[in-house]
């Protein structure tokens, strides 16, 4: 039999259906608040109770300056989440005087998530290995322990689905017709790790987080002197009237001359509760953990970043690796089961640590689909480094120095194709490297062509190319790509002086820093605007001013930078033009949106695919007009994007824009 700190927190209760109660069954409580005390002690985190009486404390003290507002879990079974985040929020309100506010969601995710599950025998459970954030509870006061293992981001990234059917409605968008069917590990780790639920941009802010934590024995003495240190108590308490069961809340405070103490609770109340010492006729406390310092605001917890969907290229072979955790809830700091890898033969463990601060992960990929025990360094070791300057990407080798490369995105692209009259000769290209582009551009040059649509777009981190070129006489052009924002903005500004107007603009990104590709043509036209690099709130108030000023949106470039996003957008001013532009527009989002427009009357005149931290997302311009054949599709991979353009050609059809960009692993 293993030793008790070896056995998982998450084995009891076991995993079992959907709580529809706030508080978990008495039983089960109580074998998970032996449990955590038991790793408590093994771990000496246990305040010891000496032989000398403490010093005297006074007779009332309050810690509610320092609290958040109140809040409400709802019907979902997530106490501890709330308590372990109000404690954390109060500490750092108290220690650097900024009120903050943490994510539940997030929270709760962690606990389950994270967790590690494991039989009497210390295996990892199969075929799960880990809690459902859709199962109410299984956690509980050691909460604070874990926020010391692992930080929490701020509510904005990740907000708290308000209500079991919020967590539920995201199942159909995953191809999952509802909690019955979850059985595999796919299928927890669709809702865990999915955008709907927790975004990778709250894995990239996970800095709120405990520096240390203590247990200690729920008396009345004990309690009062840990308030009186200016730590509030998370507490597992018995909630005694109906429904009777276990839960979490956070003890703020005590009046000794009234023998009470001051509660937060988040069932609704809006207001601090009192617990009486003795005999109190709804609440027994059980537990008694406190966090005893916080980490600098400024702190990130590199590890977080790392976590969700991975594609991974070895020698040309791709494959899914999922990352579930950092560490093991149970043992802290040791080697243990990241996750697993998808390869041709089945899901393979994949055990390992981060080392250097979390910028280094070395992990090992079982030789077989067979089970491995948690940590074992058995099996292809790959030690990959992240830049944080792009957490979208990371690279580094086999032990035997074979290349290995991470990506969170498979390149999709979303294209325009118009029926093309058979006059001029035209050429296109898709997916090209900066080289390849530059030489095929200054092919066809040669040769009498003009390029016509150009299309940036970061692939790892660097960048590749979509252009047509058009075998036609027209006025002087001029087209750059690979620009920084300031040499963008310096040639900008020299060929606007010089008659020029701009064509068509795409920003992208090299290394995480911004570029831009453009066309400029010296010819007469309506007067016009351009801007770049304005973020989402810039972009939309651009638009409202210029719209407002008669101005007609021609093309809209939305491009990530790092977890930013950015747009590069131009208008020209026309009447009589009716159009409607949409931006941020999810797959799901998007496909309604056009159905809904063409069957208005409208024809799609531009869209741009970008990504938006682990999605793609759509900006696009339709315009209400007539005639014409046209074509569009999105959301293809680079096979399905090569025979749709066969097709189309085939039909006499020619692509006018061609947008690359990147999608994450699950719809939206």
């Amino acid at each position: 039999m293993p030793r008790t700190d070896e056995l998982s927190l998450a084995t009891e209760p076991p995993r079992s259906p959907l709580l529809r109660s706030p508080v978990l069954s008495p039983d089960a409580h109580a074998t998970l608040m032996a449990r955590t005390r038991d790793l408590a002690v093994s771990l000496d985190r246990v305040e010891p109770l000496g032989p000398t009486p403490p010093a005297p404390t006074p007779d009332v003290v309050s810690l509610a300056e320092f609290q958040s507002p109140f809040k409400q879990q709802n019907d979902r079974g997530t106490c501890w989440a709330f308590a372990g985040a109000a404690a954390l929020e109060a500490a750092y309100r108290r220690k650097f005087g900024t009120p903050i506010d943490v994510s539940e969601e997030y929270v709760f995710h962690m606990g389950k998530a994270f967790a590690l599950s494991r039989d009497e025998q210390g295996n990892v459970a199969q075929p799960v290995e880990n809690n459902s954030s859709l199962t109410g509870f299984q956690g509980s006061g050691d909460i604070v322990k874990k926020l010391t293992e692992n930080a929490a981001p701020p509510e904005g990234a990740a907000p708290y689905l308000p209500s079991q059917q919020a967590l539920l409605d995201i199942l159909p968008v995953l191809g999952l017709p509802g909690e019955q069917a979850l059985a595999s590990q796919e299928d927890f780790d669709a809702l865990e790790f999915c955008e709907q639920h927790i975004p990778l941009l709250a894995r990239v802010n996970a800095r709120y987080r405990a520096a240390g934590w203590f247990n200690t024995d729920p008396t009345v003495e004990a309690i009062e002197n840990t308030l009186a240190s200016g730590r509030e108590v998370v507490c597992d308490v018995t909630h005694l009237p109906p429904p009777q069961g276990g839960h979490v809340l956070l003890l703020i405070g005590y009046d000794r001359t009234r023998r009470v103490f001051l509660a937060k609770n988040h069932w609704g109340e809006n207001h601090f509760i009192e617990i009486q010492y003795e005999n109190d006729p709804t609440w027994r406390i059980a537990s008694a953990w406190y966090i005893t310092d916080v980490v600098d605001p400024a702190f990130v917890q590199n590890e977080a970043c790392w976590l969700g969907n991975w594609w991974m290229d070895v020698r040309g072979n791709t494959f899914r690796v999922l990352l579930r955790r950092s560490e093991d809830f149970v043992r802290p700091g040791q080697p243990t089961r990241l996750g697993s890898a998808y390869l041709s033969d089945g899901r393979h463990d994949v055990n390992g640590m981060f080392l250097d601060g979390g910028g280094h992960l070395r992990l090992f990929v079982a030789p077989g689909p067979a089970p491995t025990l948690a940590g074992a360094t058995v099996g292809t070791q790959i030690d990959v480094h992240l830049d944080f300057t792009d957490i979208y990407n990371a690279a580094g080798a086999l032990a035997g120095g074979t290349p290995v490369t991470m990506s969170r995105f498979r390149t999709r692209f979303a294209a325009l194709f118009e029926h093309h009259d058979g006059g001029s000769a035209w050429q296109a290209r898709h997916g090209i490297d900066g080289e390849t582009y530059q030489r095929t551009f200054d092919e066809l040059t040669a040769q009498g062509f003009r390029l016509t649509s150009v299309n940036g777009y970061s692939e790892g981190r660097g960048a590749r190319y979509n252009a047509v070129w058009e075998q036609t006489d027209g006025p002087p052009w001029e087209a750059r790509h690979g620009l920084t924002g300031a040499e963008y903005q310096a040639v900008f500004d020299d060929l606007t002086a010089r008659g020029f107007r701009l064509r068509t603009v795409s920003g992208y990104a090299i290394d995480g820093e911004a570029r831009y590709a453009a066309i400029w043509e010296q010819r007469e036209g309506p007067e016009w605007q351009a801007r770049h690099g304005l973020s989402r709130v810039e972009y939309q108030r651009t638009f409202d001013e210029l719209t407002a000023q008669g101005f007609v949106l021609r093309q809209v470039s939305g491009y990530r930078v790092n977890v930013d996003v950015r747009f590069a957008a131009l208008w020209e001013k026309q009447g009589g033009v009716a159009f409607e532009a949409r931006h941020g527009l999810t797959g799901g989002g998007y496909q309604k949106t056009f159905d809904e427009l063409v069957n208005a009357g409208h024809r799609l005149a531009w869209v741009s695919g970008y990504s938006d931290t682990g999605i793609a997302r759509y900006a696009a311009l339709w315009h209400q007009a007539e005639g014409g054949h046209w074509h569009a599709r999105h959301g293809l991979d680079a096979a399905a994007y090569q025979q749709t353009f066969d097709e189309l050609n085939a039909l006499g059809f020619r692509p006018v824009c061609v947008s690359g960009y990147g999608d994450g692993f699950h719809a939206a």
